[in-house]
């Protein structure tokens, strides 16, 4: 028996052997799909990862949550309002909002999970999303009590939050998982789950380390809803670290949802009502070092030496590569780098010798497996066929490589860059200066004009001022963009409702069995 039959045999056991001896029904309809590692804790403050999102929104929520369009719309929040300021929110507390115990969802919860989100010493990604509000800098910093954070409550219903200055995203921000509340006075860890409270659609029943999670349906997050208690399926989460295993669980049946579909089984499904892709905000995309930043010609001649279309058959993609991966609606029109090889032989002529003789190193992270590594070895073979110019390909445990990026160490790079909120703002102020996401250290007045300017602008001039952001960043080829990012994933049609978000968020609140 192969190593991956036997990986198959063994997790299908440890999935319908627990099932069946806590006396539950053989014909129990069961949600279950994969996570490739074991969630850490069902703590937001702590969220650190993506795969967070695909278990934490479910049992948490916060005043927002996000639609599947990327649009923020209230959740515990009965509504938010802004004053004349704009600096000053305003949120009221759903009526009769429950924790899964029976008790009230309070203003006073979020100013406390708000609070732990930026006490000194926090690492989740919370910390990052409240920046804006009044004092969170200077609290993070353990040089202001966490009792100055910008948040209060005024009553047990009303919620008042300060902002240092006005906050476009705001909003969007408001949808993360890392802002959902947490009930005071309890740990919110895996050893703890099956008996914390929860205020999202799921609660933790049952927790096997490094095997399993089973969650079932929170009665009390439907009481305040016109529709009452969903009765949703009972849902279960195993930890299966290779796709092929997944996706063989998936043909078998133990899996009733498939989160990934490795890229070459793309054509097998291609017809299946099983097959969706569902489009991503993220900003992937090949950056240059700023010690290449003074050689306009050569980066613009590897930019051009591309044949984008040629890629997206690769990958059998539905975005192109060398467009930017936002949501295209953001803006008037998409600026994209062509594949113009007459007009990138021109350009490397006029490349010093110097230059085009020094050696460098195409890194990348090891995290997204044989997909990435097919894309490098990809562009690394176009610039020797179109250019005669060779690069040295190098892959890296992500940890190493991203320590590796914050020093300014490779000339030539791939980032993927996951948001946290899907808009056009989240996607280009990673390369303002100073920001700690700006690997490619671009220090331009002119683009950082064009982005103040985004974040100034009335929602009528939005999507120009986008356009405008995204067109320097391309014009001058600072990065070459991988195009918009389509998750391909399989779902059982006896299952409806399930959301799959802009954000990778797999929310399951309105998730039911189809007759």
């Amino acid at each position: 028996m192969s190593i991956r039959s036997l990986i198959l045999l063994t997790t299908t056991i440890a999935v319908l052997h627990p099932a069946e001896g806590l006396g539950r029904s053989k014909q129990e309809t069961v949600f279950r799909f994969s996570l490739s590692t074991e969630p850490s804790n069902i703590d937001p403050a702590k969220i650190s990862s993506s795969e967070s999102n695909y278990f934490i929104v479910n049992l948490l929520r916060g005043l927002y949550v996000m639609d599947k369009s990327g649009n923020p719309k209230p959740e515990i929040a009965e509504r938010c309002t802004v004053q004349a300021s704009k600096t000053i929110v305003t949120c009221k507390i759903r009526k009769g909002a429950k924790w899964s115990n029976g008790n009230a969802i309070t203003a006073s919860d979020f100013v406390y999970s708000w609070r732990r989100i930026v006490a000194p010493g926090s690492k989740g990604v919370g910390v990052a999303i409240l920046t804006s509000l009044e004092n969170a800098s200077e609290v993070y910093a353990g040089k202001s009590p966490v009792e100055k954070l910008g948040v209060q409550a005024v009553d047990e219903r009303t919620l008042e939050i300060r902002l240092s200055e006005p906050d476009p995203d705001f909003f969007s921000r408001l949808t993360h998982p890392a802002l959902s509340v947490v009930h005071r006075g309890y740990e919110y860890n895996r050893e703890s789950a099956p008996s914390v409270p929860y205020s999202g659609p799921y609660q933790v029943v049952e927790w096997t380390k490094g095997n399993r999670v089973r969650i079932e349906s929170n009665a009390q997050f439907d009481t305040v809803r016109a529709n009452g208690h969903r009765h949703r399926p009972a849902v279960e989460i195993l930890v299966i670290d290779d796709d092929e295993t997944a996706l063989n669980l998936y043909r078998e049946g133990t899996l009733t949802f498939l989160r990934r579909l490795p890229t070459h089984y793309l054509k097998d499904w291609k017809n299946s009502k099983e097959l969706f892709q569902v489009p991503v905000v993220r900003f992937d995309y090949v950056g240059f070092s700023e010690r290449l930043r003074g050689e306009t010609d050569f980066r613009k001649a590897l930019v051009h030496a591309l044949n984008y279309k040629e890629l997206q058959t690769l990958y059998s993609a539905l975005g192109i590569p060398g467009c930017p991966g936002i949501d295209p609606t953001w803006m008037t029109r998409v600026p994209c780098h062509e594949f113009n090889l007459e007009k990138a032989k021109k350009l490397w002529e006029s490349v010093s010798e110097d230059v085009k003789k020094k050696p460098l190193v195409l890194r990348f992270s090891k995290l997204g497996g044989d997909d990435i590594q097919k894309g490098m070895e990809w562009i690394q073979a176009q610039w020797k066929k179109h250019l005669g110019y060779s690069v040295e390909l190098r892959s890296t445990e992500n940890s190493v490589y991203v320590s590796e990026l914050a020093q300014g160490i490779p000339d030539i790079f791939r980032k993927g860059v996951g948001l946290d909120r899907a808009t056009c703002l989240a996607a280009v102020e990673i390369f303002k200066k100073g920001d700690s996401e700006n690997y490619i250290r671009l220090d331009d007045p002119t683009f950082e004009g064009l982005v103040f300017g985004l974040q100034t602008a009335t929602e009528a001039k939005k999507k120009s001022a986008c356009t405008a952001a995204v067109e320097r960043l391309i014009s001058n080829a600072e990065i070459i963009p991988l195009g918009r990012i389509h998750f391909s994933l399989l779902a059982k049609q006896s299952f409806k409702g399930w959301v799959l978000t802009p954000l990778n968020q797999l929310d399951l609140a309105e998730l039911r069995v189809s007759p």
